[in-house]
C-alpha cells in the first residue's frame, strides 16, 4: 500500500505539474515578446473580436507559420518503447507542454528515470534524482482557455465561423509531511502524508455567430482621426469530451513505518463522457477598442457565461482496504468556462510601433511588452519581454525581410514550457504575404 501511494503521488506530478504558458506560433508575434499585434494583426481578433473591425493598416499582410520544429524532431525522435533502455516518460511529457512547431536552440535537460528508494529497519527515504526538478514549490496550479483558429466568412458587419473551444484546469496539493518526504527527507513513524488533486478538462467544437463595427470613426485614426469599435462573438458548441476528478490519498504511518498499523486510503471522485454524452454549450465574447492620433486602446473579455450541459458517468471509488467500493451512476451536470480578460495598448512613436498586453487567464496573470521598427522599405528589427505562467522573465528578438508583397519572419525566444520549469531557447519562422 505505502509503495502504491509513493506511485500515486509521483504520477499525480507528472501529469498534473504542466505549465499553462501557450506557444507563440506567429513569428513576428514571437519575436515581440508574444504581445498581442497592433491593428488587429495574428491573433489579435481571436483575443478581442472588436478587432474584426478595425481598418487594415497600409502594407497589410497575413502570415503562414513554417513548423520548423518538426524537422528537428523527424531527426532526432524520442524512443516510444517503454522496453527499451532509452525510454523517457518525461521527455514525451516535454513534447505535449511544449509541441514541436518551432526549432529548439537549446532546452532543460530533461529530468531522468531513476529513482532511488532506501529501505531499512524503520527507515524509507525517496531520492527523484532529476525527477525533483518538475516539483513545484508551492501549490501547483495550471489551467488555459484555448480558442482554437476560426474558420467562416463575412457578411458586412457579421461573421459567421467555425472553432475549436479546450478548457482544463488542475489543482495539485501536499501537505508539508508529504512534500518534505519525496523532496529529499525522510517518511516518518507516527505521521501523517496527504495529496489531493482536483481537475477537470473539456473540448468542444461549434459556430461563432457575430458582428463588429466601427461605433464612431473619423478621419485616419492612424493619424489625426479617432476611431471607436466594438464587437460582440456569441459561440454555440457542441461538446466533445468532459472529465472531472477530485482525488485524494493519505496514509499515517504508525509508531513501527512498515507495521501493520499504517492507516491508508484512497478516494476518488470522477465525471466522465465523450461525444455521446456531449451537449449543447453557449457563451458570449465582449471586445472594444479606441484608436487616436497613432494609439489605440483594446479591452477583450471572453466567454461569458460559458456553460455546457453534460450527461456524464460518476464514479465514486473508496480504496480503503475495510471497503473498497465502487459505486457508478449516470447523472446530468454542468460545466463552467472561466472568463479570461485581455487588455492591450500601442502606440507608434516615429517609426517605432511599441505595444503591450496583459492576460488575466486561469490562475496566472501575464504580462507582454514588444515592439517593432523598420530600418528601411526592407528590413524590420522586433524585440520584447514577458512575465510568463511560471513568474519568469522572458525575453526575445526577431526580424522581417520584405520582398514586394513577399516577406520572411524570423524570431528568438525564450520560454518555460517543460517539467523543468527553466528557461529554453526557440527559433521560429514564418512567411508573411503583404497586400
Amino acid at each position: 500500500m505505502l509503495r502504491r501511494v509513493i506511485l500515486l503521488s509521483l504520477l499525480a506530478f507528472v501529469v498534473g505539474g504542466g505549465v499553462a504558458s501557450a506557444q507563440t506560433f506567429s513569428a513576428r508575434r514571437m519575436a515581440m515578446g508574444g504581445v498581442i499585434l497592433a491593428s488587429g494583426g495574428a491573433g489579435s481578433s481571436g483575443a478581442n473580436v472588436a478587432y474584426r473591425a478595425v481598418p487594415e493598416a497600409p502594407s497589410s499582410r497575413w502570415a503562414l507559420p513554417l513548423p520548423i520544429g518538426l524537422v528537428q524532431l523527424l531527426a532526432d525522435p524520442p524512443e516510444f518503447d517503454t522496453d527499451s533502455p532509452d525510454f523517457n516518460i518525461y521527455e514525451l511529457a516535454n513534447l505535449l507542454y511544449n509541441p514541436p512547431w518551432n526549432a529548439q536552440l537549446s532546452s532543460p535537460a530533461v529530468p531522468s528515470n531513476d529513482i532511488t528508494i532506501e529501505i531499512g529497519k524503520d527507515h524509507l527515504a525517496v531520492d527523484l534524482g532529476d525527477v525533483k526538478k518538475i516539483f513545484p514549490e508551492d501549490q501547483s496550479q495550471m489551467g488555459a482557455v484555448v480558442n482554437g483558429p476560426a474558420l467562416g466568412f463575412d457578411i458586412k458587419r457579421f461573421f459567421l465561423s467555425a472553432a475549436p473551444l479546450v478548457y482544463y484546469d488542475n489543482d495539485l496539493s501536499f501537505n508539508d509531511n508529504l512534500r518534505g518526504a519525496i523532496n529529499g527527507g525522510e517518511f516518518l513513524q507516527n505521521t501523517r502524508y496527504e495529496m489531493r488533486d482536483q481537475g477537470v478538462g473539456l473540448a468542444a467544437v461549434g459556430a461563432h455567430l457575430g458582428w463588429a463595427a466601427p461605433l464612431m470613426e473619423t478621419g485616419d485614426p492612424r493619424d489625426k482621426g479617432t476611431g471607436f469599435y466594438a464587437g460582440a462573438r456569441l459561440k454555440l458548441m457542441r461538446g466533445l469530451a468532459y472529465a472531472s476528478a477530485d482525488n485524494s490519498v493519505g496514509f499515517t504511518t504508525g509508531a513501527t513505518l512498515f507495521g501493520s498499523e499504517l492507516d491508508a486510503n484512497y478516494e476518488r471522485h470522477t465525471l466522465t463522457t465523450g461525444p455521446e454524452g456531449g451537449g449543447l454549450g453557449r457563451g458570449l465574447d465582449l471586445g472594444a477598442v479606441w484608436m487616436a492620433g497613432g494609439a489605440e486602446v483594446g479591452l477583450g473579455i471572453n466567454d461569458i457565461g460559458t456553460t455546457f450541459n453534460w450527461s456524464v458517468e460518476e464514479t465514486w471509488a473508496d480504496d480503503d482496504p475495510d471497503t473498497e467500493d465502487i459505486v457508478k451512476k449516470d447523472v446530468d451536470v454542468t460545466s463552467r468556462v472561466p472568463t479570461t480578460v485581455v487588455a492591450n495598448a500601442a502606440k507608434r512613436l516615429g517609426r517605432f510601433l511599441v505595444a503591450g498586453d496583459i492576460v488575466r487567464g486561469i490562475h496566472v496573470t501575464t504580462v507582454h511588452l514588444g515592439a517593432e521598427t523598420w530600418l528601411n522599405k526592407t528590413l524590420a528589427v522586433r524585440a520584447g519581454a514577458g512575465r510568463d505562467a511560471n513568474a519568469l522573465l522572458q525575453y526575445s528578438m526577431g526580424s522581417g525581410l520584405r520582398f514586394g508583397n513577399l516577406g520572411v519572419d524570423l524570431a528568438i525566444a525564450s520560454n518555460s514550457r517543460n517539467l523543468s520549469r527553466e528557461r529554453g531557447l526557440e527559433l521560429g519562422a514564418g512567411l508573411a504575404f503583404y497586400h
